[in-house]
């Protein structure tokens, strides 16, 4: 090693590679070391690893590092190993499960949202009323609890016409015109959307610059092949009915593949190791830091630690319960979900499948396959438990 390092470097005073060798060993010594202990180890570890057949579940800690006399070298590796998992339970699973049904109303509010979409929006030169856009230059001039870092908003379009507007806006800017001023308290409700405004007490002082009409295109075929989604009104509320009913089933899945996950974790409590919860907060760390480099990271990693147990602890109880039960992704599996990804994407399956394979997520998604596949033996052994909509989206 250490004549590989004197072919490499130039010393001071020396031309490369014509270092004497006892200066090479006294400035180059402890690198060396290093490097030789390093090659030693990924050399034998994985092979000691092989021998005693151990799962090993994190990384090493290394301790009694020793070059002997004659010549040879020792070294101690302390390893986590994953747990023996016993047979998954999976009884008395029990799922939520409600009937889907769309409102026609829901249906109105979709196609007016459409409407606004497709709207001749005009200037008017009259006072505004429901329903209308204005354009108001907005200077904060009261916020006790500093909710905004910024106080003038030029060019502010506040839509009277939508149900996100908060309602101050929406009860007091009617009877506007441009030119006028107006003060306007907002009262942000507690469990506001933005987090900084929730329970915020802030005034505005507003110039109106503009009042715009909306003038809703009427609801006929015409506007239905506005839309680019149906050819008549009828079709149209067809496919918004499915679109809805798709987005509710899918909502309910996931609803009960957290209650399954979280059934099966309860019922089988196996202790995850240290080394792996270490390794996986390690990298919520590091990917935090990236994006925020003054994030707390003790606050990190309390918030993430229980995240990490759960998540290991369900992969590896779904991985078991497909060996126990003999779950496996045949290749007509995968051959279906890839000629699904095509048709989606509006490319051929060969060219799908190229892309999976430049894109080395083959393997990613025979797991994500097995994984649904468990969930569906899952679903199939659980009882399911009619619970009340809670409403709609």
């Amino acid at each position: 090693k250490f004549d590989e390092v004197k072919r490499s470097v130039t010393l001071k005073g020396f031309r490369k590679g014509k270092a004497p060798m006892a200066m090479i060993r006294s400035v180059y010594a402890d690198e060396v070391k290093a490097d030789v202990v390093d090659e030693l180890i990924k050399a034998t570890f994985p092979e000691a690893v092989r021998q005693h057949t151990l799962n090993v579940a994190s990384r090493p800690t290394l301790t009694n590092l020793n070059f002997n006399d004659d010549g040879g070298f020792t070294y101690t590796a302390t390893v986590e190993v994953f747990p023996d998992i016993p047979t998954v339970t999976f009884d008395k699973l029990e799922v939520p499960t409600h009937e889907i049904a769309i409102k026609d109303e829901e249906i109105d509010e979709v196609v007016a949202y459409f409407r606004k979409r497709h709207a001749d929006i005009r200037v008017v030169n009259r006072e505004a009323r429901d329903g209308d856009i204005v354009i108001a230059d907005m200077k904060k001039i009261a916020d006790p609890k500093l909710a905004l870092d910024t106080s003038d908003f030029p060019d502010s379009q506040i839509d009277l016409g939508n149900k996100m507007t908060v309602k101050e806006f929406r009860e007091q800017l009617p009877g506007v015109k441009a030119g006028d001023q107006k003060q306007i308290e907002v009262v942000y409700p507690d469990d506001y959307s933005d987090n900084r405004f929730a329970g915020a007490r802030i005034t505005y002082d507003c110039t109106i610059k503009q009042v715009k009409e909306q003038i809703l295109p009427e609801v006929n075929d015409g506007f239905a092949k506005l839309t680019g989604i149906a050819e008549t009104v009828l079709e149209l509320r067809l496919k918004i009915r499915e679109d809805l009913t798709k987005r509710r089933e899918d909502d309910l899945h996931r609803e009960q593949k957290r209650e399954l996950v979280r059934q099966v974790c309860e019922a089988n409590p196996i202790p995850i190791p240290d080394g792996m919860v270490n390794d996986y907060l390690d990298s919520v760390v590091e990917d935090f830091k990236k994006n925020y480099p003054d994030a707390a990271e003790a606050e990190i990693r309390e918030n993430y630690r229980q995240v990490g147990i759960d998540t290991m602890r369900w992969d590896m109880l779904w991985h078991s319960l497909a060996e126990q039960q003999k779950i496996e992704v045949s290749p007509a599996d995968t051959e279906k979900w890839i000629e699904g990804f095509a048709t989606r994407n509006s490319i051929t399956v060969e060219q799908a499948q190229q892309t999976l394979n430049k894109s080395g997520r083959l393997k990613e998604l025979r797991e994500s396959l097995l994984e649904e596949k468990v969930m569906a033996f899952l679903t199939e052994k659980a009882r399911m438990v009619p619970v009340p909509v809670s409403g709609k989206d």
